[in-house]
């Protein structure tokens, strides 16, 4: 995934193909693509800014009470969910975002199906 500026997002379902879902065109309408149990995001260890890992329609200046993880050049993030219960994580609903002077950032993640 390339994130190429701060404030412009990258949601995690930008390369999932048929299993992304929909967003809709509202900032909060979306449907849902293949629920996940895991979702792991790692940062390029070339990077030379910090990612955000954020719910959907938000960015790292606007809502920094809602990051959810901060990734430095070659640092993941995993993202469990319970195999017991029937919910999983939508790649859709979480975005990418980076810092301002940091240039174009690259991501990698891969989600587990249960």
């Amino acid at each position: 995934m390339a994130i190429t500026a701060a404030g412009t997002v990258t949601p995690l379902s930008v390369n999932c193909g048929p299993l992304e879902g929909s967003t809709g065109g509202g900032l909060y309408s979306y449907a849902a693509g293949r629920p996940l149990r895991q979702i792991t995001v790692e940062a390029s260890s070339s990077n030379t800014g910090n990612l955000y890992l954020l719910p959907r329609s938000n960015t790292a200046a606007g809502n920094p009470g809602n990051i959810i993880g901060v990734l430095a050049a070659g640092a993941s993030v995993t993202i469990p969910s319970s195999l017991l219960d029937g919910n999983g994580i939508t790649p859709e609903t979480l975005v990418l975002d980076t810092d301002a002077a940091s240039g174009t950032q690259y991501a990698y993640g891969y989600g587990v199906r249960g």
